[in-house]
């Protein structure tokens, strides 16, 4: 299960062995933030470091060697002589320059650093000079500790990945290397409780992470590795035992579609899951997870983040799913719906919802469709990660994000809001073939276009493969354009009113009353590269109580 990791790992080490140089931090990096909101071109430098370090000290845990251990050294002591561990991305600003704050600034990244830097020295305190761990633990007490403590910070009670993976990190850092249960180790633990509990906070009883099953991965990943030290530590296992956790452990199950794909709602961007927090998991709540066959590649994180590589070694366990996937499941708190059949080969799912969720798109009655293969609606995921793409007066022109990247319906010339709006009389219930998925969506679109009511009503046949999709309006005049909207990335060809999306295996067919257009759109991916999408609309004048209906359904090619 391990071999294939272990012979990447020898590779990346004899690599780094030979060549002896530690990737180097652009300055360039920080200005083209300030000037122009590039983040990829400092990150890739800045994760290729963490990569090196990451590499060095879990191949040490290998086997000790003397040149492993001085390689190590020498980029760890790089790593604190970092102008900031922050990524520019998030330290403060004012009049264009970095306040003078940022290096000691906390972000995800730099609560991560200062973990990966204690637990190495907890792991290699013996091997390690005292030279060493003592700059390492000089830097995380004035970059992460004393800042932490000596202020309140807005993450503090984020309900989102943020609370989990800067409370866990520096959590973990706290419990490697300061006195047990006194002083400033108490008074880290006790934010990092409140951390704790705004993490938990951003799930309902369903258990859904409404950022998307790549957040799931990374923000209870560092919940998960902060409770199970926190209970070797201190042999507490209060972080575990809510029933809340479990529901939260299974939400992957539901929501995979193959070993790197899954439903791909809000910033989701494809990826494996962890193998360490998925056996973990299973271990601890008994819960169903998806397979794990092996442990993830070593490139399997671009950030080569050190605390989820480190327990993919530690806690990865084989585990083989021989059943047939059949899912039929509501998460009634975020208001997904999801049907999966393995044995039909179909995939579907919905959302209601709200448009100020965490990691936003305008998306409230979007649905993705198709097979293990293809989806053939589909959802963009998570852009790339600019300024602009957290900026709420700019975010949502990008085609990711907007209402136009999602397939849901131009009202009057109107996209849905974002903000607070939010569907209404959201449900989605079992029938004998499949699933109905209804959802009320009036509220979410401008009131003064004179919409009344809104409802789409996604019928789903498992056993024939095919939508019904019907939206009823009902308006406050007559003659109203209602532009259905739908978005593919597969090849798409147009036969009158009906549409042909083209699988690798299968197709999937659009029958429309109306006109079909198909637009180009180009995009960014969460990687930087440039992709295109394809919108499928057709234009329909509808009197004042209308009802369209659209018959989607997957047939052989």
């Amino acid at each position: 299960m391990k071999k294939r990791f272990l012979m990447q790992l020898l590779e990346a080490k004899k690599e780094y062995l030979t060549n002896k140089v530690v990737p180097e931090l652009p300055v360039s990096g920080y200005r083209d933030y300030l000037t122009t909101g590039e983040r990829l071109s400092f990150e890739k430098a800045y994760f290729a470091r963490r990569k090196h370090a990451t590499v060095l000290a879990l191949s040490l845990l290998q086997k000790k060697e003397a040149e492993v251990v001085e390689g190590l050294e020498q980029v760890l002591w790089e790593i604190c002589n970092e102008y900031s561990w922050s990524l520019p991305a998030h330290l403060p600003i004012e009049a264009n320059h970095f306040r003078l704050d940022a290096p000691t600034w906390i972000d995800l990244f730099a609560a991560e650093t200062g973990q990966m830097l204690a637990e190495i020295v907890k792991l290699f305190k013996k091997e390690l000079s005292e030279t060493l761990t003592f700059r390492i633990q000089s830097e995380i007490d004035r970059r992460l500790f004393v800042p932490f403590v000596t202020k309140t910070w807005p993450f503090e009670s984020f309900e989102n990945n943020w609370s989990a993976v800067v409370g866990s990190s520096i959590g973990m850092a706290a419990l490697d290397i300061l006195e047990k249960g006194v002083g400033l180790q108490v008074k880290i633990l006790m934010k990092v409780d409140h951390c704790m509990a705004s993490y938990l906070r951003s799930f309902g009883v369903d258990g859904a992470c409404e950022e998307g099953v790549s957040y799931w991965a990374y923000g209870f990943g560092y919940y998960i590795y902060f409770a199970e030290k926190y209970q070797q530590v201190y042999d507490d296992d209060r972080y575990l035992v809510d029933d809340k956790v479990k529901k939260i452990a299974v939400f992957p199950n539901y929501v995979m579609i193959a070993e790197t794909e899954a439903i791909p709602f809000s910033d989701y961007h494809p990826a494996d899951l962890p193998s360490g927090l998925l056996s973990f998991c299973q271990k601890r709540f008994h819960v169903a997870i998806p397979e794990v066959r092996m442990i993830n590649d070593l490139d399997f994180d671009p950030c080569y983040r050190f605390a989820p590589l480190l327990r993919n070694l530690l806690w990865s366990k084989r585990h083989i799913v021989n059943d047939q996937k059949e899912v039929l499941h509501y998460f009634e708190d975020v208001a997904w719906g999801v049907l999966q059949s393995t044995k039909e080969n179909l995939v579907f799912a919905a959302k209601g919802g709200r448009n100020d969720e965490s990691h936003n798109h305008l998306d409230i009655g979007h649905f993705v469709f198709g097979t293990k293969e293809d989806l053939f609606l589909t959802d963009l995921g998570a852009g790339e990660y600019t300024k602009d793409y957290f900026d709420e007066e700019k975010r949502y022109r990008l085609l990711v994000n907007s209402a136009l990247g999602h397939s849901i319906p131009i009202i009057a010339n109107n996209y849905q809001l974002p903000g607070a709006v939010s569907a209404e009389h959201t449900s989605f219930q079992s029938t004998r073939t499949g699933g109905v998925f209804k959802t009320e969506l009036a509220s979410t679109y401008p009131s003064q276009i004179g919409l009344l009511q809104m409802d789409r009503t996604l019928e789903v046949d498992r056993l024939k493969r095919q939508i019904l999709l019907r939206d009823a309006f009902k308006f406050a005049k007559e003659n109203q354009l209602v532009i259905e909207n739908f978005i593919t990335t597969n090849p798409v060809e147009v036969k009158g009113k009906t549409v042909c999306i083209v699988g690798a295996k299968e197709k999937c067919e659009m029958y429309f009353s109306e006109p079909v257009q198909l637009i180009k759109e180009t995009y960014f991916d969460h990687y930087g590269q440039k992709n295109e999408a394809t919108l499928i609309q057709a234009t329909y004048e509808l009197q004042r109580e209308e009802t369209i209906q659209i018959e989607i359904a997957i047939k052989s090619k």
